[in-house]
């Protein structure tokens, strides 16, 4: 396994540990795939150590604290990191496989009408990546299936620091009542890895978010 970051590198050895206590081989790779020097870096890495690459997990992204619906220069930012960065390593990727799974990270914030005004640029482009998933499954099966999650509240380091009270009226807009851990996302992750049923779908791991505050 190819294990891909850009700053975190004790978090990306920690998973490399965990993989090869089960008896798997992993390496990490510091590459920034928003740019084409660091996708060539990644992929380069990918064919010196792996022949093929059977399962693609695509979660290229990044927010802009100035999104607004005014600001081009930032949907042009995230266009570039939320949707073409995660084309182009797709177009790599599919380079070394023959057959496998290719899995997008996208958002509830993409489903269509969803978000909110100060998001406006990172939920088009989540939503124009579901739209360019369900297409390029099309386009692929039977050979390789793909697909995508779309999570909720997630508690991961993308939120930086929170007051206690900020983190639990985050957590109330899940029907839930509780922030969605990273391993229930992963949980999502694998099954459409193992599962070769699901074909251009969106699983939606969002604590029942869309229902409470979205629909």
């Amino acid at each position: 396994m190819i294990v891909n970051y850009r700053n975190d590198s004790k978090s990306a050895q920690s998973i490399v540990k965990q993989i090869e206590s089960f008896g798997g081989k992993a390496i990490a790779v510091k590459a920034d795939v928003f740019t084409k020097e660091g996708i060539d870096k990644l992929f380069d890495a990918v064919k010196n150590t792996f022949s093929k690459i059977d399962v693609l997990v695509n979660n290229a992204a990044s927010f802009d604290n100035n999104d607004s619906p005014d600001n081009t220069e930032a949907f042009l930012r995230i266009f570039e990191a939320n949707l073409l960065a995660q084309i182009q390593i797709t177009n790599a990727a599919r380079k070394l496989m023959k057959k496998g799974k290719i899995i997008f990270v996208s958002s509830i914030h993409g489903k269509l009408g969803h978000g909110r005004p100060d998001v406006i640029a990172y939920s088009s482009m989540k939503a124009a990546l579901e739209s360019y998933m369900k297409n390029l499954a099309k386009y692929l099966a039977p050979d390789i299936l793909v697909n995508a999650v779309s999570p909720g509240r997630t508690l991961t380091p993308m939120w930086g620091d929170m007051t206690d009270e900020y983190k639990k009226r985050q957590a109330s807009g899940h029907l839930i009542n509780r922030w969605i851990e990273p391993t229930e996302i992963a949980d999502g992750i694998l099954f459409l890895a193992r599962n070769d049923a699901v074909c251009g779908e969106v699983l939606v791991i969002d604590g029942g978010m869309s229902l409470k505050i979205l629909g």
